[in-house]
């Protein structure tokens, strides 16, 4: 069974301690995981071959997750990166950095 937008939201906001959907609305969640398919078909564009278009639709929370189910945990890291990039108040120095080397690390396996 395919992971869900949903799941991969749910797994991010307990890393960014937003478990009541406070400081990131579902619309900006939402957003930041298709950001993070986007980047996954950059650096793994193997996810998508027979895909034949250039442009990735965008996906709402009921969708299921268009690559692997092992790379999952890689989405919820990008969207933790996008999310303490953002929220400079709640971040401490370097985790959304690391967060972004996590996601890059997770797809390519160095």
């Amino acid at each position: 069974m395919m992971a869900t937008f949903q799941e991969i939201i749910s797994s991010a906001r307990v890393l960014v301690s937003d478990a009541g959907s406070v400081r990131y609305s579902d619309a900006q969640m939402i957003e930041y995981a298709n950001e993070a398919v986007a980047a996954a078909k950059k650096v793994r564009p193997d996810f998508f071959l027979g895909k034949y278009t250039t442009t990735l639709p965008t996906y709402v929370a009921a969708d299921a997750i268009p690559i692997p189910a092992e790379y999952k945990q890689s989405l919820v890291d990008y969207i933790v990166f996008r999310c303490e990039s953002r929220d400079d108040e709640y971040t401490v120095d370097g985790r959304a950095t690391a967060f972004f080397q996590t996601f890059r690390m997770g797809l390519v396996g160095k």
